[in-house]
């Protein structure tokens, strides 16, 4: 069984090691993105008042345009240091995707008889698997930042209740 592993622990993790192991990888890196690193890098953004919502967005422009696409907007999360946060995931995934393409590659030298359209159809089904994986690790990291929320009462009354206090 593994052992607790504290807010302070993760919040020391290297969350963009972590992308640029586990996009490529299946296996204990995917594991270590999705899991520990998902964590930390949601601590992070808690430290930096992003919420939930923005995250999820972020996630499905991903989805929708790619990593690099994400990285073309201006403001990926709003404000300075959130954007600059957001950043720094959006081009660990983006170098990963593109070590993955470069791997592929490689292996695609040693086999000649392979034509270049498939080379170039491979090439694009990598980026697109990247783009994807990294947009499941963006709604992993908004989910655990709203349910690492305080409970808040309901609006309108002191304690949460409907009963007068």
């Amino acid at each position: 069984m593994k052992a607790v592993t504290t807010d302070a622990e993760l919040a020391g993790l290297d969350v963009v090691a972590a992308i640029g192991r586990g996009i490529p990888a299946d296996g204990q890196a995917r594991q270590v993105m999705f899991t520990d690193a998902a964590i930390a890098a949601a601590i992070e953004a808690e430290e930096l008042g992003v919420g939930p919502y923005p995250v999820a967005i972020l996630a499905r422009v991903v989805r929708a345009g790619g990593v690099a696409e994400a990285l073309r907007l201006p403001e990926p999360l709003i404000g300075a240091e959130p954007t600059a946060l957001a950043r720094r995931w959006l081009e660990a995934a983006l170098a990963a995707a593109d070590n993955t393409e470069a791997a592929l590659a490689a292996a695609d030298n040693t086999e000649a008889a392979l034509a270049a359209a498939d080379k170039a159809e491979a090439a694009v089904a990598a980026a697109d698997k990247a783009d994807l994986v990294f947009s499941r690790w963006l709604e992993m990291v908004a989910t655990l930042v709203a349910v690492r929320q305080p409970a808040r009462p309901a609006a309108g009354t002191a304690n949460g209740t409907d009963r007068d206090a």
